[in-house]
């Protein structure tokens, strides 16, 4: 890199994406800056054009560009592993928004070209895995204070959203744009941390309801239970 600074190419000017811009113009992380903008959609590029920083339509030629030394995926997520792979390719440091994929099989391609790639940065935005009162909970299971895991309920009702948080975006909570509802949207940070702190279980039962709450085709709400193979039981 030709500057002390990381230049992030951000891939996706929407609502995730104009909160990595916002935070970064504010200097809110410092040894980062936008380093270019790309979107689809051409009204974007007065928003990229306010920061200052190069506008793309086509993500592959902004990897190509040379004004950007990583990148970050806020698109619908069946693009994730794609985009993520070609980043790669090319040299530049990948971070993708959750999920890493739609398809097992697609996410492991990018898993595994990413393990190909040590020199480079790649990760996904799980950062729930920061809050120390996740760590301290993780530190306190692993330290085997509280004896043999028997059973975990892991409850969560605060991510919710509401009907204009799912209008925002057409690909928003449909089968073609996002693969899936909550359990793809607002689910994988609970269950990254529920596997994280508890282990993997080995099998798993559940039952969703399809707009249930709200105008949208797709899963809306899920209950899940679960066997870690060893005795151990949970609900999600």
């Amino acid at each position: 890199m030709a500057e002390d600074k990381v230049r992030l190419g951000i891939i996706g000017l929407g609502a995730e994406g104009g909160m990595y811009a916002k935070f970064l113009d504010a200097e809110m992380v410092p040894n980062m800056r936008i380093g270019a903008i790309c979107d689809i959609l051409p009204e974007k590029k007065e928003e990229a054009d306010a920061y200052g920083v190069p506008f793309y339509a086509d993500y592959k030629e902004m990897i190509d560009s040379g004004d950007v030394d990583a990148v970050v995926t806020t698109v619908p997520h069946y693009l994730h592993p794609e985009m993520g792979i070609y980043a790669l390719q090319q040299g530049i440091h990948a971070l993708v928004e959750k999920p890493v994929g739609v398809y097992t099989k697609q996410a492991n391609e990018l898993i595994e070209y990413a393990a190909s790639k040590p020199e480079l940065k790649f990760g996904v935005f799980f950062n729930q895995r920061t809050n120390p009162l996740y760590k301290d909970l993780k530190a306190l299971m692993d330290s085997g204070e509280l004896g043999k895991l028997r059973h975990t309920s892991w409850i969560i009702t605060t991510w919710w959203r509401p009907q204009p948080y799912y209008a925002q975006s057409e690909w928003r909570a449909t089968w073609g744009g996002e693969g899936g509802g909550v359990l793809v949207n607002q689910a994988p940070h609970q269950l990254d941390l529920w596997q994280w702190i508890c282990g993997v279980p080995k099998s798993v039962f559940a039952k969703v309801a399809y707009g249930f709450k709200r105008d949208i085709e797709v899963e809306d709400e899920v209950n899940a239970l679960v066997d870690f193979g060893d005795g151990a039981t949970g609900t999600f």
